[in-house]
């Protein structure tokens, strides 16, 4: 029987758009934080949704099926610092001159990321709908 709006594509929407808001919000301060402009957290959150669709989804495919829920979540640890650091590289710090700060960046994002899973989860599960038996 299923519970919430059965439609899972409006709920990976809802997902993404969740996430998107948490990113463009990291953005604006990350952008403050290296002293850049802070106009662009639009696009700098843009992209990072983009990356974390680009190296989740994947993920996602491969672990559900191989992992269980807890070792999924420690999985995405890694890739979230890499998606993290490559937002830095391309956004911020090309060359990583000021690496601590960059791995710092990277591992906020990270903690950051996991918060955004919560609410993200539910809109997911609201919107897209679940069996519940």
């Amino acid at each position: 029987m299923p519970a919430g709006v059965d439609n899972p594509e409006l709920g990976g929407l809802a997902f993404a758009a969740i996430k998107l808001a948490g990113y463009c919000t990291a953005a604006f301060v990350i952008s403050k934080l290296y002293g850049k402009a802070t106009t662009l957290w639009f696009p700098i959150g843009l992209s990072r949704t983009l990356i974390g669709i680009a190296f989740g989804y994947p993920y996602f495919n491969w672990a559900t099926s191989s992992f269980q829920s807890l070792a999924f979540m420690f999985g995405l640890i890694p890739i979230r610092m890499v998606e993290w650091l490559l937002l830095v590289i391309i956004f911020y710090d090309r060359k990583l001159t000021n690496r601590p700060r960059a791995l710092g960046v990277a591992a906020a994002g990270t903690a950051w990321s996991f918060i955004l899973d919560l609410p993200a989860t539910i809109g997911y599960i609201l919107v897209g709908g679940f069996w519940i038996c």
